[in-house]
């Protein structure tokens, strides 16, 4: 089983601790190591090759927490382009390198149960050969809205589910719907498949996506200027909006292994635990006094302070874009 570890991701969730220079994927928000440092550790036993896709500009903060990473597995990204891009030029790598089975995972999630998530990869991988795609179908444990979902088509049995299809992250009124249908699971963005049959599938959906992907590798071999050119103008999208909510035999294994995308402070508060007896979360390498709170995160970090209820964390990323327009000399 060879292993895609996704790192090139940036965001303002988890603000002022992950910042554009260094975001949370190589900060150690949940255990003394870094979620990435965290995550290679976690697919280790099952990997023969660990491959990491980040973007140029994260490279020396990736060989600094994987020290031991082959430079060769290091595949850089001259600009940062959402996932779909990063993955199909993996998966034609390895096409040509004997169609191994291929898991693409995210690098900045958590899991508290490692052994169950290694369980759940290798049952994924002995589908490989008769899916599309396999996903990992996390039970929702409540309606949420910051998730995406996915529909299965009937109940569970040894080889899983067929996906009937996903959903984009839906309003609330529409997440109670999917968390009592009992057949709608979140979509944790962790895709396992053999290449030769996930590129079919991609070309069929996303042929021209696929063809600019190409025309990058087949460039880059020759004119490495040229290829940054062809990388640029690739689009900004995710796999599964470019591929996988219209992509055929997909299934889906259940992860039960305590898994989160500690995408919200009060993600991070729910896996460190608490600061106080009030429900705060403290973060900061100086004493904070926080008399009076309750269910807040204060955080102190290299681009500000941050004190926010954890029922206003939806206000986060337009507050934080509001500040870094304000604070932008070239705005």
């Amino acid at each position: 089983m060879r292993i895609l570890l996704l790192a090139g991701g940036g965001g303002t969730r988890l603000w002022p601790l992950s910042t554009a220079a260094r975001p949370k994927q190589f900060l150690p928000l949940v255990s003394g190591r870094s979620l990435l440092a965290d995550s290679y550790d976690r697919v280790l036993p099952l990997a023969t090759e660990i491959f990491v896709a980040t973007s140029e500009e994260y490279a020396p903060l990736v060989r600094a927490e994987l020290p031991d990473l082959p430079p060769a597995r290091l595949l850089l990204e001259p600009f940062r382009r959402n996932s779909a891009a990063p993955i199909l030029r993996a998966a034609l790598d390895f096409e040509s390198a004997g169609d191994p089975v291929t898991v693409a995972v995210p690098s900045d999630h958590a899991v508290a149960d490692p052994e169950a998530f290694r369980t759940a990869l290798a049952a994924a991988g002995r589908l490989a050969d008769s899916s599309s795609v396999v996903v990992l179908a996390v039970p929702p444990s409540r309606p949420d809205t910051e998730f995406g979902y996915l529909e299965v088509e009937s109940t569970e049995t040894p080889t899983g589910y067929d996906v009937a299809r996903f959903a984009e992250k839906p309003d609330l009124a529409r997440a109670r719907t999917f968390f009592d249908s009992g057949r709608h699971y979140w979509n944790a963005g962790i895709f396992v498949f053999r290449p030769s049959r996930f590129l079919a599938e991609a070309r069929r959906v996303a042929a021209p996506l696929v063809s600019a992907v190409e025309g990058y590798r087949e460039r880059l071999r020759v004119n490495p200027e040229e290829a940054r050119s062809l990388w640029e103008a690739l689009p900004d999208v995710s796999i599964d909006y470019a591929v996988m909510e219209r992509a055929k035999g997909v299934r889906a294994v259940p992860l039960r292994a305590g898994w989160s995308d500690v995408g919200s402070w009060k993600a991070v508060r729910d896996l460190r635990g608490v600061s106080d007896d009030s429900g705060n979360l403290i973060l900061s390498d100086t004493p904070v006094l926080a008399p009076g709170l309750r269910d807040t995160a204060v955080v102190v970090g290299p681009e500000g302070v941050l004190v926010l209820p954890f029922e206003r964390e939806r206000d986060l990323r337009g507050a934080v874009e509001r500040l870094r327009r304000k604070t932008d000399p070239s705005g």
